[in-house]
């Protein structure tokens, strides 16, 4: 079986230096913002209600990009970071903008499905994303759970998989995929992603694969690596997140769906 995670690194390995510099005119103030204790939950403050008081727990963030937004903002909120991505220039640009800052996370290149360097019941708390780009999701949750310490918390938080099905225009809503039959869906070129499209589009002529779920498939997943599931939260935040086409973020019919979709367990 092809290793869909190895074409995925390298396609989002070459988009790097290209994303930071989005984020940048996305945000001008990046460094002084977050260097100043500043927290951007990109409206997905839920979260915080979902997971508690985070100050002096050991979390891991399994998928921080060269950005770090959420890795900055669990630190600013008192948590002890560790941040990983899959790609090194992810975590070159990260680690150069923590020094700048002063700003003590430990960053680590590292694949979120397998977690290899990272040792057994270590965090108080894993902060998943992205599970598009991981290929086994089931392998993905059981080192999830692993790493965490007995007791430990899983905070994964996704884009909600119905957005994946949808078109949308000024006209309405158009159902495009099959969301009861998801796949892996391989593209040749790797387009970025809505910031990029935000600020005149990127792309590279490197194939990536997104892994499709249903919330059923992220939800056994889960309980299937031996998770007891806590509570959920389905919501909307395009107007919110930066990383999303402006299209996007106003169209009023999307508006009235879930974007985004969260799941808190306990080991």
């Amino acid at each position: 079986m092809e290793n869909t995670n190895q074409l995925n690194k390298e396609a989002w390995d070459a988009y790097q230096d290209e994303y930071f510099k989005f984020h940048l005119m996305a945000r001008p103030d990046y460094f002084a913002f977050f260097s100043n204790g500043g927290v951007d939950w990109q409206g997905e403050e839920h979260m915080l209600d979902m997971i508690g008081n985070v100050k002096g727990l050991k979390l891991l963030d399994t998928c921080c990009a060269c950005d770090a937004i959420q890795a900055l903002s669990w630190h600013n909120s008192g948590a002890i970071v560790t941040a990983c991505d899959i790609t090194p220039k992810a975590i070159e640009i990260a680690s150069a903008n923590a020094a700048k800052m002063n700003v003590n996370i430990e960053f680590i290149v590292e694949d979120m499905q397998t977690l290899t360097s990272v040792g057994d019941n270590q965090f108080d708390i894993v902060f998943a994303t992205y599970p598009v780009w991981i290929q086994d999701l089931n392998e993905a949750c059981r080192n999830w759970h692993r790493v965490l310490k007995p007791g430990g918390k899983l905070l994964l938080n996704m884009d909600h998989p119905v957005l994946a099905c949808i078109e949308a225009d000024e006209n309405g809503l158009i159902v495009s995929k099959d969301y009861n039959h998801p796949k892996a869906e391989r593209e040749e070129t790797f387009d970025g992603t809505g910031i990029s499209e935000r600020f005149g589009g990127w792309s590279v002529d490197l194939a990536c694969v997104c892994n499709r779920y249903r919330i059923s498939d992220i939800l056994n997943a889960i309980c299937g690596a031996g998770f007891i599931i806590h509570n959920t939260h389905e919501s909307n935040t395009l107007c919110a997140t930066e990383d999303v086409a402006e299209e996007v973020r106003n169209n009023i019919y999307l508006s009235k769906l879930p974007s985004g979709f969260t799941v808190l367990a306990y080991k």
